[in-house]
This record gives structure tokens, C-alpha cells and sequence, in this order.
């Protein structure tokens, strides 16, 4: 299954949108310092890449005629649905690390700071990708499938912040720290990008949310953010093909 959905993605026209994302991100964060550009580039794909992921796995992943079709071959629900998702990630990150490579190269980026930015789109990619096989395999419905993943997006990475600081505002007077703690961990990208802005020491700032990481979760590092996001992209991969392989029971 793997080589298939690597070949199926890999001829996609629309995957060299990830070669080429990253660089034109890159222009908007010339010579900012390397800390601001790194963490502006990483906080930039966080809006543009998980669309992109999700337009291009979801009709793979989502389609019921083509695991109908899969599924005669000699192969498991849960390993035919698990290698088709590697086949996607795969053929996902074939033109997205040279295309990171080309921002850190537009950035003049330092050879520390280029592995940061490539591990932090790995782990962006990562979670996406479980994200999308998630929702395919709990809807094989296409359309679904896309609305569920955009509405995601949209609360993940574009009203995450406003709504945590909102809700930390609304409780402060209420015993309910439990209830923040598990919105601030519901958004590894968030945790990542706190941990990169303190272990890099960028001049920039944390804002609202970095504050909350800090206060409630205590000092995150890069290193702790990434695990955290790539392993929840494996979690959610994982418990894709699980429902995947229950429901073709």
C-alpha cells in the first residue's frame, strides 16, 4: 500500500505547492535575525501547510471506492490502511524538505537553526497527516472528511489563541485550571512553537499563550514540543487504522 499512496500523492501537481511554500514564506522574514525568521517561517507553515495536507490526503484516505477496490489484496484492514498513510506522509515529505531547505537557504539560516526548521515541519506534517487519517478513516466520506479536517484548522491554528486567552480570562476567578491545562495541550503546534521561542532565545514575543505554556505546563524546550507533536501525529495515525479496521469488520 505504501508505494501506492506514495505514487498517487508524488504525481499530484498540488504537492509542489510544499516545495515551494516555505521559500516564499521565507522572503516576508528577510533579514529579521535568524531567530525571528526561523520561528516566523515555522509559525507561517502552521497557517499554509495543514490546508495543502489536508486537500491532498483526505480524498486519498477518505475514499470509500478506493479501499473498497484496496481491500481485495491480500492485506489487513489495519496494516493496508497503516502503509497507506506512510505512503502519504512519504510522498508529502519528498517536496516539502528540499523546499525547507531552500527557506533556510533564503534566510541564510545557521546550521542548527536549518535542522529546527526542518524537525519542526517533520512534526507539523507528522501531526497533520494523523490528523487527516483520523478523520478519514472515522467518516470515508470525502466531503466529511474535509469539512471536519478545515473546521479543525480553523480552531487549531487560527482561533486556538484568542479562545484560550479568552477562556484563561473568563476563569481566573474559577478553580478550573484543569479545564486550561488540557486546551493548552490539545495544540502541540502551540507547545512546539513556545519551546522553540525559549530554547532559541528569539528577541521575540511569546504573547498570551507563551505566558500560559509557561504558567501551567512549566519551561517546554524544542525537543519536548516536537516529541509531543510528532508522537500525537503517530497516536492519531494509529487509532486511524484502528477504527478503520473495526468498521471494515
Amino acid at each position: 500500500m505504501t508505494p501506492l499512496f506514495f505514487k498517487e500523492i508524488a504525481r499530484n501537481p498540488w504537492t509542489l505547492g510544499l516545495f515551494l511554500l516555505p521559500s516564499l514564506l521565507a522572503l516576508g522574514f528577510l533579514g529579521r535575525g535568524e531567530g525571528v525568521g526561523l520561528v516566523g517561517l515555522y509559525s507561517g507553515l502552521l497557517l499554509l501547510l495543514p490546508p495543502l495536507v489536508l486537500a491532498l490526503a483526505l480524498p486519498l484516505l477518505a475514499s470509500r471506492e478506493e479501499w473498497a477496490f484496496l481491500l481485495g489484496l491480500p492485506v489487513g484492514a489495519f496494516r493496508g490502511f497503516g502503509e497507506g498513510v506512510v505512503g502519504v506522509f512519504l510522498g508529502l515529505l519528498l517536496p516539502l524538505l528540499p523546499g525547507l531547505l531552500l527557506g533556510a537557504g533564503v534566510l541564510g539560516l545557521s546550521g542548527k537553526a536549518t535542522l529546527w526548521l526542518l524537525l519542526s515541519g517533520v512534526g507539523v506534517l507528522a501531526f497533520w497527516v494523523g490528523l487527516a487519517a483520523f478523520l478519514a478513516a472515522l467518516t470515508l466520506e470525502e466531503r466529511r472528511a474535509l469539512g471536519l479536517g478545515f473546521g479543525l484548522f480553523g480552531l487549531l491554528n487560527v482561533l486556538y489563541g484568542p479562545l484560550v486567552v479568552a477562556l484563561a480570562v473568563r476563569l481566573r476567578e474559577y478553580p478550573l485550571e484543569g479545564l486550561l491545562t488540557l486546551a493548552l495541550l490539545l495544540n502541540p503546534q502551540e507547545i512546539h512553537r513556545v519551546g522553540l521561542l525559549a530554547g532559541l532565545k528569539a528577541p521575540v514575543l511569546t504573547g498570551p499563550i507563551g505566558y500560559l505554556v509557561a504558567e501551567r505546563l512549566g519551561a517546554v524546550g524544542p525537543w519536548l514540543g516536537l516529541l509531543y507533536l510528532a508522537l500525537l501525529g503517530v497516536v492519531l495515525a494509529l487509532l486511524g487504522a484502528l477504527v478503520f479496521a473495526r468498521r471494515d469488520r
